[in-house]
Order: C-alpha cells, then sequence, then structure tokens
C-alpha cells in the first residue's frame, strides 16, 4: 500500500513538473514566435542595442524599464506592429515620445527620444511605417542618439528585449518616401 501512495505520489509530481516545464518552453516559442512577427523598432542595419532592461538610472533610484536603440540622428523609427497612436508627447525624461497600442497584441509599445515624430495622436499606423527619427531629446539631450524602446503591458512595464531581437530589420531605403532621384526629380 505504501509503494502505491508513494509511486502516485511521485507520477504526479512528474506530471506537475512536465507541466511546467511544457508550459514555460510554450512562452519561449510564443514571444519568439512574435518576435518573428515583429519590425525592429529602428531602420537600417547600422542600430545596435546597447543599454539592456534593469540597468541602474538616476543615481541608483530606478531601474531602466526597456532597451536603448543607438544609431545616427534622423534614423527612421517605424511601428512595429500594426495599431493605434495612443500618446503622442513631449516629457522631461523621455523627450518627444510616442505609444503604440498594438492591435494584435495585449501590449502598447513606447518610443522615447525622438528627434521627430511623425504620426499624429489616433492615427493608426502600419508594421514597419515610420513615425519618427531618432533623437536624443529629454534626458538624453547629453547622450548620444538612440531610441529608448519599452513594453507596457497591464502587469506593468516587460523586457522587451525578447520581443524584438529577431524581428527582422526594415531596409533604410524602403521607409524613404519621397527619395530624390540623380535629376532631382521627386520618385
Amino acid at each position: 500500500m505504501k509503494k502505491s501512495i508513494i509511486l502516485s505520489t511521485l507520477i504526479a509530481f512528474a506530471f506537475t513538473l512536465l507541466s511546467f516545464n511544457t508550459h514555460s518552453s510554450n512562452d519561449n516559442i510564443s514571444i519568439a514566435a512574435v518576435s518573428k512577427s515583429l519590425a525592429f523598432p529602428v531602420a537600417g542595419n547600422k542600430s545596435k542595442i546597447k543599454d539592456l532592461w534593469g540597468a541602474s538610472r538616476g543615481g541608483g533610484i530606478r531601474k531602466h524599464k526597456g532597451i536603448d536603440i543607438h544609431a545616427a540622428k534622423g534614423t527612421p523609427v517605424v511601428a512595429v506592429c500594426d495599431g493605434v497612436i495612443t500618446e503622442r508627447d513631449h516629457t522631461i525624461i523621455g523627450g518627444k515620445t510616442l505609444w503604440l497600442k498594438s492591435s494584435d497584441h495585449g501590449w502598447t509599445a513606447y518610443y522615447a527620444h525622438l528627434d521627430k515624430q511623425l504620426v499624429k495622436l489616433g492615427q493608426y499606423v502600419r508594421k514597419g511605417q515610420v513615425i519618427g527619427t531618432l533623437g536624443n531629446t529629454g534626458n538624453a539631450r547629453s547622450t548620444p542618439p538612440h531610441l529608448h524602446y519599452g513594453i507596457s503591458a497591464s502587469k506593468g512595464w516587460i523586457n522587451p528585449l525578447p520581443y524584438v531581437k529577431h524581428s527582422p530589420k526594415v531596409a533604410a531605403s524602403k521607409v524613404v518616401n519621397k527619395k530624390k532621384t540623380t535629376t532631382g526629380k521627386k520618385k
């Protein structure tokens, strides 16, 4: 009798452990799938992710709740997904900012330190569409140009790196809408 109870307990524990590991694995697979379905927030191949989630900010009084993507000032910043611009602001910390509420995901993308905001509040945007340009506004005035990119969900801020690290980059040449030809005429 004792052996059957012990065996039953071990089997139940094994199923619980297997269920937990499968769930974690599925979460990683679904995040990777989402990452591949999104556009990388900065166009072109010259951008570099430098500052990661959780780094100390403000002399240790707060944690970095996003990632910083460095590139040249004026580099196009694109919508990572289809959605609506729910906020367009200019704040002391974030400088020129945009908030993009995803149409397909339960989160909102946050873009900060923009040089230019090229969309309006309430505007619907498509994945890969240029929504701004990279800069160093707000508390980033004394830093190299970069995009602070974050994701806000119902439970608070989440690390955006897993969501964009496998995202394809939009070619910078594909986002220029009024490119001049060698004759000086617009295409």
